[in-house]
């Protein structure tokens, strides 16, 4: 197991899920308002574009878990949304056959403490490359476009990832 001293725990306030239908406009608002910096000057966004794929991506694990992961962070109490991850097999490069899981998003409620989005990050990270081993998926991709990016790019290194640039790789052992 990765960062083995993340593992979720009863001392966390938030518990994870699957997402589901109820999520979509959540994880739709926490993109829009706490990232869209980060693709200003760079993309146009579209929150009504954002929140059909998020739903489809909902419907699709609803029917297929193995071919993408939409999960949620919610506070025990409140079940406010503090978090979603997601990630989608099927990448492959130009020179090699061996199929790729990339990660899509990994937004966290930045009104959380640090020490607590390390934590969420380093279960994201956990709950990606479990999923990696569960669909026999060899690699594991994860990428940011954040400006401030060290912390991010760290914690994969701390998780046994290969850093190139903004990108970072790991191979998955498959039993």
């Amino acid at each position: 197991m990765i960062l083995e001293k993340y593992v979720p725990a009863a001392k966390d306030s938030w518990e994870w899920n699957l997402a589901s239908f109820t999520h979509v406009i959540p994880i739709t608002i926490l993109a829009n308002e706490q990232y869209q910096n980060e693709v200003r000057g760079i993309f146009t966004t579209d929150v009504a574009r954002m929140a059909r794929h998020v739903d489809l991506a909902v419907t699709e694990q609803r029917h297929i878990l193995t071919q993408q992961q939409l999960i949620v962070a919610e506070h025990k109490v409140s079940k406010h949304l503090l978090a979603y991850a997601w990630i989608s097999r099927g990448g492959y490069t130009p020179y090699a056959a061996e199929e790729m899981a990339e990660a899509k998003f990994a937004h966290i409620d930045l009104a959380l403490p640090v020490t607590s989005r390390v934590r969420i990050m380093a279960q994201i990270l956990q709950q990606w490359h479990l999923w990696c081993e569960i669909c026999g998926i060899p690699v594991l991709v994860s990428s940011t476009i954040r400006e401030d990016q060290a912390g991010f790019m760290k914690l994969h290194e701390q998780a046994g990832f290969q850093r190139r640039g903004s990108l970072a790789y790991k191979r998955i052992s498959l039993c």
